[in-house]
């Protein structure tokens, strides 16, 4: 069975367990099984091995090619780590999946090392064994130091002087100068390691899926995956063969209380579970009547899929998808079977829905009996059910009003959704995607002499003479009309939101570039922005803003997946989040330390965008006025006259175009908003 296991240590030259020094020498001998000596000293290491394992030497490309002789390289690692608690080497412990063959093992051995360490920087000696065919594994020694271009070893980290407001060097409380540590790699930090992890389980998975086996392997722990059972440790080599002669081992012992207790876990799991599921049911019996669960049951059956409110709406908007693509096609007995087919799955869609309303309009008339039920749509009245099934008690009226919004807005978005694919760089490019489209569409009228004055004759006559050119004018024709839509629906989408968010602002006089970064600002900060509060806005620490600077500047591929794990909600894809977030990091320049400053300037937002993104003028214009504010703030030996940044000045004008109207008109705004429909036809207030 394939499992996890990745631990990982620092060498160091004195031994942890002994107290004394300790060879890199004798570390590797011991690894790759092959007979080494200790310049230093001239001390022989051998440790002979039933099985030798296999061995190979992976280095970067600026390594020196010594460093391909296991014996040169862990000599001069030994030369240059010279004080007497130096860190010589970094090692991992990786077992490798069974299910595998020897050579697919060590195919993927070396793939992950590559990539995980080689391509970062490091050497890589790796050693696999094969000493018990029940567990096999690699062990990897890994240089902690870097190479210089030349060949030569680096440094891991330098020293960055602390200086006093005057430029004077701080003194610590020995009188020396006072300094930070920054390190030149980050090989040592934990956020590196988790991919490391992350990678292993991706690699592994992937050779797995490769090969045809139908098994994978995580790197979260037990507690992470939401699992109660315990985890096993590694037993290793020595303790299985304890045990086969008949000695006891701790180590095998152990996991065998553990996979009793585990047994134990999964039995207690498998009645909660079939608990779950009965009280499940009870909580719907009260809803569904025994017909309508049937009923639902054979709508399943029919469709081949699970029924729910949202899986039904996913499929009424499949089927007609399904009959767009094919009713301008051929006639043909295909084309009528297929036609039968959706008619037919409309027909059960339809039958779902209208068990779903019975239902939400009973427990509607149930727990609001003041409310007009008839005039709520299903949205409505399924959004109501469920809310206050999760709120475990009923909405108030300023809640039950909200939802008619909410289901609108939402309904709105998923139109919008299904149009565009990149919501970001369509608000860009949009007039220009359109420009573009209507001049292809003027010429392929001239082209194909098409008539304004004529128009049907001369189309018939195009699609008869020129039927590509035709088709392509069918699909330019299609796509500008998709985006004046998609634009008409973003307009009335961002209105509804900036109206719940800002209602004394007039929408209607903000151009969409505007209502976008209104929105997004709003999303960055998690909050709404006032001008009050614009001189303070700020949303990452200085400790998160160090580390996205580091992460957005690094080339590795990782770095992206590092982010999503880190800052979920940080949103990589949006420039215009990008540009908020370096702005915000100009502000606090001050406080950062040197490097990363320097590093704020590489951060581009038009390089995490798509393609389309690099036509934006705005974006571009934004991003260079913040990097002469850093080219001005570096410049400045005194560092006066701090950054005040660029989007509080755009904010603050964004929020300053109101519609100053008087205070009667916007309260009675406010009032219209509960009369839209005649909801409280009858009964008491709630």
């Amino acid at each position: 069975m394939a499992i996890y296991h990745f631990s990982g240590q620092i060498m160091s030259r004195i031994s942890k367990n002994t107290g004394k020094p300790k060879s890199p020498l004798a570390c590797a001998a011991y690894r790759s099984g092959e007979r080494l000596i200790d310049d230093i000293d001239n001390k022989v290491f051998f440790y002979k091995r039933d099985v030798m394992p296999i061995t190979h030497i992976l280095s970067p490309t600026n390594a020196p090619e010594w460093a391909s002789d296991r014996k040169r390289l862990w000599n001069e690692v030994n030369k240059i780590e010279k004080n007497y608690n130096a860190q010589f080497a970094r090692e991992f412990n990786v077992a490798l999946p069974v299910e595998l063959t020897n050579e697919q093992q060590e195919k993927l051995t070396l793939d992950f090392c590559q990539e995980a360490f080689v391509d970062r920087g490091m050497v890589a000696d790796i050693a696999i064994h094969r000493d018990d065919e029940d567990n096999p594994h690699f062990h990897v020694m890994l240089t902690v130091r870097p190479f210089n271009e030349g060949g030569s070893w680096g440094i891991k980290a330098r020293r960055e002087y602390k200086l006093d407001d005057k430029g004077n060097h701080i003194l610590d409380k020995n009188g020396k100068k006072a300094f930070y540590k920054v390190n030149t790699i980050d090989w040592n930090t934990k956020d590196v390691f988790n991919i490391w992890r992350k990678l292993w389980a991706d690699k592994a998975n992937q050779y797995l899926k490769e090969n045809g086996i139908k098994k994978s392997i995580s790197h979260l722990s037990n507690e992470d995956r939401g699992i109660e059972q315990m985890p096993t440790i590694h037993e290793g080599y020595i303790a299985r063969k304890m045990e086969s002669n008949g000695q006891r081992s701790d180590r095998v012992s152990l996991n065998k209380d553990v996979k009793k207790y585990n047994q134990k876990v999964s039995d207690l799991q498998k009645f909660k579970l079939k608990k779950e599921h009965l009280l499940y049911q009870n909580k719907f019996s009260r809803k569904f009547s025994p017909m309508e669960k049937k009923n639902l049951s054979d709508i399943a059956k029919q469709l081949k899929m699970f029924v729910n409110v949202q899986s039904i709406s996913e499929r009424k908007q499949q089927l007609s998808d399904w009959k767009n693509s094919i009713q301008f096609t051929k006639d043909s007995d295909s084309k009528l079977k297929q036609l039968a087919r959706i008619e037919k799955e409309e027909n059960l869609v339809e039958s779902a829905e209208e068990i779903f309303n019975l239902e939400s309009t009973r427990f509607i008339e149930k727990n609001y009996p003041a409310w007009d039920v008839n005039s709520l749509t299903l949205d409505e009245k399924i959004m109501i059910v469920d809310k206050t099934i999760q709120n475990n008690e009923l909405l108030s009226e300023d809640e039950l009003d909200f939802i008619e919004e909410e289901v609108y807005s939402a309904n709105l978005l998923k139109q919008i959704n299904g149009i565009l694919q990149d919501r970001f760089a369509f608000v860009l490019t949009i007039n220009h995607k359109l420009e573009s489209l209507i001049s292809l569409k003027s010429e392929l009228e001239k082209k194909l002499d098409i008539s304004p004055s004529a128009f049907e004759s001369t189309l018939k006559r195009a699609a008869l003479k020129n039927p590509k050119e035709f088709e392509k004018l069918k699909s330019i024709i299609k796509n500008t009309g998709d985006l004046f839509k998609a634009r008409d629906l973003m307009n009335e989408f961002y209105d509804l939101e900036i109206k719940k968010l800002y209602p004394m602002i007039n929408a209607e006089k903000l151009s969409l570039d505007e209502k976008e970064i209104l929105l997004v600002g709003t999303e960055y900060y998690e909050k709404s922005i006032t001008l009050e509060s614009i001189p303070t806005l700020q949303r990452y620490s200085l400790e998160d803003q160090v580390s996205l600077i580091n992460l957005l500047t690094d080339d590795d591929l990782l770095s992206k997946e590092t982010i999503n794990k880190l800052y979920p909600t940080f949103q990589l894809q949006n420039p215009r989040y990008l540009l908020l977030f370096k702005d915000e990091c100009l502000r606090n320049i001050e406080q950062l330390p040197s490097y990363a400053s320097e590093l704020l300037k590489n951060i581009n937002p038009e390089e995490f965008a798509t393609s389309e993104i690099n036509k934006s003028t705005f974006v571009k214009e934004l991003n260079v006025k913040m990097d002469e504010e850093i080219d001005s703030f570096e410049s400045n030996s005194l560092r006066t006259g701090l950054p005040s940044g660029v989007t509080n000045g755009l904010l603050q004008g964004l929020l300053e175009k109101r519609n100053f109207g008087s205070k009667k008109q916007f309260e009675e705004d406010l009032s219209s908003k509960s009369k839209k429909r005649n909801i409280h036809k009858s009964g008491a207030s709630l």
